[in-house]
């Protein structure tokens, strides 16, 4: 390992009405967030989570279906959609760039791992976020939890899996990388935006 470090890859994922010209009022806002939240109860939610980000034309087919079904207006749903677009919509957390130079400064290569349907790569560096690789599942037409995800990570940078360890947020998605034998960091979401408290990775080079 690079000066007796642990790894010598760290794979990270990434993730968190104005458009329409109209008003919302608090109680409109809370309305559309319930409906939001019963996407989960809709008749095929756990098919459409198998290809929704394996494309840009699935995410559109999947999300815009999901949003009408629980009885979004066209404009507001497709509003909504589009904003999935917008990098401003795409916080990326304090602490982040800070971690993964140090990470890097210590003699890891870096990957990002991701189901998303962008191009994650200049949202990230105008964050100061420079990768060694990038795995987007919309350009592969696989998303976690498929092995390639992590394995494309891997051969991208040259490491064998017992040499990488995988941090992401969801065990159902990132736990992948456990099944090809990648070390994974599952970090909870936090109460509020801030940091990410993604100094612990660098306790465990």
């Amino acid at each position: 390992m690079a000066d007796g470090l642990r790894y010598r890859a760290v794979l990270l994922d990434f993730r968190a009405c104005d458009a329409l010209g109209r008003e919302i009022d608090p109680e409109g806002v809370r309305e559309i967030e319930r409906r939001l939240e019963q996407t989960r109860d809709l008749p095929g939610y756990a098919e459409g989570e198998l290809r929704v980000d394996t494309s840009v034309e699935g995410d559109c087919d999947v999300t815009l279906r999901r949003f009408r079904e629980v009885g979004l207006e066209d404009d507001l749903a497709l509003a909504l959609y589009e904003l999935d677009f917008d990098s401003d919509a795409w916080p990326v957390y304090p602490d982040a760039a800070e971690v993964v130079k140090e990470i890097k400064a210590r003699g890891c290569s870096t990957a990002l791992v991701s189901d998303f349907h962008v191009d994650l790569r200049r949202h990230l560096e105008a964050h100061g976020i420079v990768l060694d690789a990038h795995v987007i599942s919309f350009e592969h037409g696989f998303q976690k939890p498929d092995p390639r995800m992590f394995t494309t990570a891997l051969d991208l940078l040259g490491v064998q899996a017992s040499g990488a360890l995988m941090v992401g947020d969801r065990a159902s998605h990132d736990g992948g990388a456990a099944d090809v034998g990648i070390d994974t960091l599952i970090l909870p979401a936090p109460p509020a935006f801030g940091s990410r408290s993604l100094d612990v990775v660098l306790r465990l080079l």
